[in-house]
């Protein structure tokens, strides 16, 4: 090979070499996209006791009792009858007994039978309720929404006085509504197939719808102060519908205990009587 070949070789190869080098620098370098972020899980609501507690309202709240977790509600009602063949009557310990399941969703729950006691006749009566049985789920949430259902069937176990002299069923769906940090609307729309006596004393079952709306307002704590609107299509066996307001006052004490205090009235003049009541409760979630 002559030395002028070589010459042009080795150029060839050096220009060649440079002009990568050049291209590798104009080239700009691959921008590396990070990975989407996923997107943030909606929290369930239904996380404390104040959110899971049913009583003492009208409105069967929406939450469930969480897998492995055991609820006890407890409560006590004083009621005064004003009118025609007045009085007044006591109900307690008023337990629900709510269990857990597999699905943190779905609870079932157990209404074992109170102690009854009226004075409205003479002489006063003491006796033993009804009792029930029911489940509730959860069927969703929303960031501001929140629904569910649940069943309840109560069988004529109780004391002639105070039995409801037959099997009665209730469907309820429940939602709730975030208004903001503090404002909350609850609600329930209930179909209900009552037992009941009428004048005669003969025990005969009734259809009530039963539409109720509570508004509740946060306080620290946790606590809550709520007032209710409850309508009942038909009050008992003979005809006639009434209306009930409800207020109260809710506070936990810690995870596991909460106590309420309420006073209600029926505005609505029912076979010549009105009723107003005051009630206090507690309950223990395990």
């Amino acid at each position: 090979m002559t030395a002028a070949r070589l010459f042009r070789l080795v150029a060839f190869a050096a220009a060649f070499a440079l002009s990568g080098a050049v291209a590798e620098a104009q080239t700009p370098p691959a921008v590396v996209q990070p990975s989407p972020s996923p997107t943030p899980g909606l929290s369930d609501p239904c996380g404390s006791i104040l959110s899971i507690v049913n009583r003492p309202t009208v409105t069967t709240g929406t939450c469930t009792v969480r897998t492995g977790n055991f609820d006890l509600e407890n409560g006590y009602t004083n009621t005064t009858t004003t009118g025609l063949g007045g009085g007044s009557g006591v109900n307690y310990p008023q337990s629900l007994i709510r269990i857990g399941t597999a699905d943190p969703h779905f609870d079932l729950e157990f209404g074992p039978p109170s102690l009854q006691t009226s004075t409205a006749g003479s002489p006063r009566v003491t006796g033993s309720s009804d009792v029930n049985m029911g489940a509730k789920y959860e069927l969703g949430y929303s960031t501001r929404w929140l629904y569910g259902v649940n069943g309840v069937a109560t069988f004529p176990t109780g004391a002639q006085a105070f039995t409801a002299g037959g099997a009665q069923f209730t469907g309820n769906f429940n939602w709730g509504y975030t208004v903001n940090s503090i404002i909350g609307l609850d609600g329930s729309l209930s179909f209900n197939s009552f037992s009941g006596f009428d004048a005669a004393h003969n025990a005969r079952s009734y259809f009530a719808f039963v539409p109720s709306l509570e508004v509740t307002a946060s306080l620290p704590g946790p606590a809550e102060f709520f007032g209710e609107y409850a309508y009942f299509s038909q009050a008992g066996a003979e005809p006639g519908g009434k209306s009930l307001l409800d207020f109260g006052y809710v506070r936990d004490f810690g995870a596991h205990v909460q106590l309420d205090v309420e006073y209600g009235l029926s505005p609505t003049l029912l076979d010549g009587q009105k009723e107003h009541y005051i009630g206090a409760g507690a309950s223990l979630m395990l």
